[in-house]
Order: C-alpha cells, then sequence, then structure tokens
C-alpha cells in the first residue's frame, strides 16, 4: 500500500474532529470517558499538543487523504529515555489491510536512529485485539497489565537490538 508520513499541521485538525467526536472508534483506543468535542475546543487542544516539546505528531496519508495520525514522544523513565509511540487509523476502510503495521515499523525504525531511546513503549486496551496483533508483528512484547477506568490495558514494549 502506497502511504506517506507529514507532521500534522494545524490546517488537519477539522479531519481529525470526526475521529474524536466518533465515539465507537473512542472505545476502541481509548479507555478514557468519551466527550464531544467543539472544532474550537480540538483547535485548542491540539495548540498545546504541538506546542510539548520532546513530542511529534504526525498524520498518515493515503491517495492524498488522511487515514491516521502517530504521536511520538520521548519520555525520561528510571532506566533511561524511552519513547512512548500511539497510532489511530481514523478511517475503517484502512482497517485489516496492514497499514498499522507497515507504518509501527516505520516509526520504530525512525526512532532507533535516535540513539538515546532505549525502547518504544505504548499502553493499548486489551480487548483491541487488533491493535494487539500489529504490534507483536512488529516485535512489541507485553511488559505489563493494569487496569484504567474498569478497562484492562496491556503496556507493551520494543527494545533497541541488543539492549
Amino acid at each position: 500500500m502506497n502511504w506517506t508520513v507529514r507532521l500534522i499541521e494545524m490546517r488537519d485538525v477539522p479531519v481529525l474532529l470526526d475521529w474524536y467526536n466518533n465515539e465507537e472508534l473512542h472505545y476502541i483506543a481509548n479507555a478514557k470517558k468519551f466527550k464531544l468535542y467543539t472544532l474550537e475546543q480540538l483547535i485548542d487542544y491540539w495548540t498545546e499538543k504541538l506546542s510539548r516539546p520532546n513530542s511529534s505528531y504526525y498524520v498518515i496519508e493515503v491517495s492524498g487523504e488522511i487515514v491516521g495520525r502517530v504521536g511520538l514522544k520521548k519520555k525520561n523513565r528510571e532506566k533511561g529515555v524511552v519513547t512512548e509511540y500511539s497510532i489511530l487509523i481514523g478511517v475503517p476502510t484502512m482497517y485489516s489491510k496492514g497499514l498499522g503495521t507497515e507504518i509501527t515499523k516505520h516509526f520504530v525504525k525512525e526512532v532507533f536512529l535516535d540513539p538515546e531511546p532505549s525502547s518504544v513503549i505504548l499502553e493499548v486496551r486489551a480487548d483491541n485485539l487488533r491493535a494487539i496483533s500489529c504490534y507483536k508483528k512488529v516485535g512489541f512484547q507485553i511488559t505489563s497489565e493494569f487496569v484504567e477506568n474498569e478497562v484492562k490495558i496491556y503496556a507493551m514494549e520494543i527494545a533497541r537490538e541488543g539492549e
């Protein structure tokens, strides 16, 4: 599949609004309580989010259409620096086509071009079997589990080779 990624720009926020206001999509990817956003609220949210240091956010495009987004956040942990990864495919016709796996492989490689992070981490709902399968194909392993808002969540990690 032909896809590209680029940094999110504020002009992309209206596309994201549909995903944020899709309750079914929300509960596939999130344990937080669902809330509707106005465009103004989402613009404020992304204005703040894009100003965060050590974070970068991308849109995924297929044939010129925005179909998803990715987030990378560098974090200092007791064992050193890690990068937290998140991905959302917001267009259901793109599900189960391998796109998430390709994008995740791409970003794991990109993260490890930086010598600082020792691993890439993420959190995923335990009932999101499609996402868990994607992450396992890339090499992530479940490292722990916890409950957030009565939803079981897995923490997953992939370490830099040799670590």
